[in-house]
């Protein structure tokens, strides 16, 4: 099997799976990938010299328009999905984090690529199976 035959599996199954959970999940495919570069940047430091968080590092990690990011970041607040606070170091910034709902929404949509992944292993066969495992050791394959 090809990769590119792989990823067309693995991406049709993660499509049905929001198409069937996103509803009970309350988020939409995009304010799921909104949640989790919003969690990836509340890793990064919040010093003066790397403020993170920022409506611009969601902008640059996810590609989007400012205000696209911003329409949505106000939505998942109305929400409460998100919070934003102000920044120490620049008045004009504000940090943007998850609330406890959040946390739960991006575990529940995390959880949709779980059932995309148990999809896919199950339509390969044992040697495609094999192969992949042997592609992405380390990771578990359950």
């Amino acid at each position: 099997m090809k990769l590119a035959d792989l990823i067309e599996i693995l991406h049709r199954h993660a499509h049905r799976q929001w198409a069937g959970m996103g509803s009970e999940i309350g988020v939409s495919h995009s304010e799921f990938e909104y949640l989790r570069a919003i969690k990836e940047q509340e890793a990064r430091k919040t010093d003066k010299n790397d403020h993170g968080q920022h409506l611009q590092d969601v902008v640059a990690q996810m590609g989007v328009k400012k205000a696209s990011a911003s329409a949505m970041v106000v939505k998942l607040e109305e929400r409460g999905l998100v919070e934003r606070l102000p920044c120490r170091f620049d008045a004009r910034a504000q940090h943007i984090l998850l609330t406890a709902a959040g946390n739960a929404a991006l575990r529940q949509g995390e959880s949709v690529y779980e059932s995309a992944a148990k999809a896919l292993l199950s339509e390969l066969s044992e040697v495609d199976r094999d192969a992949l495992k042997t592609c992405v050791s380390g990771v578990s394959l359950k």
